[in-house]
């Protein structure tokens, strides 16, 4: 059972970090973006299972992404048919929030594509002027801080901002290791009953209390300790 919370907690801590680092809009357009004619080198059939023909690692796509955008970090990836071609998208974030996502050809390495940056204020703005979901998003953070003081949000906030910082200073290596688990055990997550994934939520939300006050030095490591417990 022990093991099985460990594991699931990698779902929630992607979902906190995606949050810390401002991803979210990255994320909410991930399947949406309008992509030019690019041709790739791996040609995908409708339906066709391409899990098991990538010529490249996550690792390797990540490295390109970061290189065709040296100012931003690679903060997730995974592989996506575009154009009817097998291509890694990854999904880039800046120093101050703005994200962009690079496309890589699955067969080669090489970069197919890069998106223009959408800074963090044009998609508040955007936000703003779709109304539903300007009140969805507005219920969901009253919710999250309503027995909160002023100062306890403040806190509240820097320490998942200090969460993202940490996400982003670790190796890309890394990275990509905690985003392949994090897939695996969303697979698993699935297949659960709506009673367990409550209850290992509240499991979770605990750990989450123990770990948001550490140092942003001690989130780090806790992070790198973390992916190293994955290899053993």
């Amino acid at each position: 059972m022990t093991k099985l919370v460990g594991k699931l907690a990698a779902l929630m801590l992607i979902s906190v970090l995606v949050t810390s680092v401002g991803a979210t809009p990255a994320f909410a357009d991930w399947d949406k973006t309008s992509y030019p004619a690019i041709q790739g080198t791996i040609p995908i059939a409708d339906g066709q299972d391409f899990a098991e023909l990538s010529n490249i690692t996550l690792v390797d796509a990540m490295s390109t992404a970061e290189d065709a955008v040296p100012d931003s970090k690679a903060i997730y990836g995974k592989l996506s048919v575009i154009n009817g071609f097998l291509v890694y998208k990854v999904v880039m974030m800046d120093d101050n929030r703005g994200h962009n996502k690079v496309l890589v050809d699955a067969g080669t390495g090489e970069q197919l594509y890069v998106s223009d940056v959408v800074s963090k204020d044009s998609y508040k703005n955007k936000r703003y002027s779709d109304k539903k979901y300007d009140k969805k998003y507005n219920q969901k953070m009253k919710d999250y801080y309503k027995d909160m003081t002023p100062e306890q949000i403040a806190e509240k906030k820097k320490q998942f901002k200090e969460m993202g910082d940490a996400w982003k200073s670790i190796s890309l290596q890394d990275r990509a290791a905690m985003i392949i688990h994090f897939m695996q055990m969303k697979m698993q997550w699935d297949t659960m009953s709506d009673e367990d994934k409550e209850l290992k939520k509240q499991e979770m939300k605990e750990q989450w209390k123990e770990f948001l006050p550490l140092s942003p030095e001690e989130k780090k490591q806790k992070l790198e300790d973390y992916v190293k417990s994955l290899k053993n």
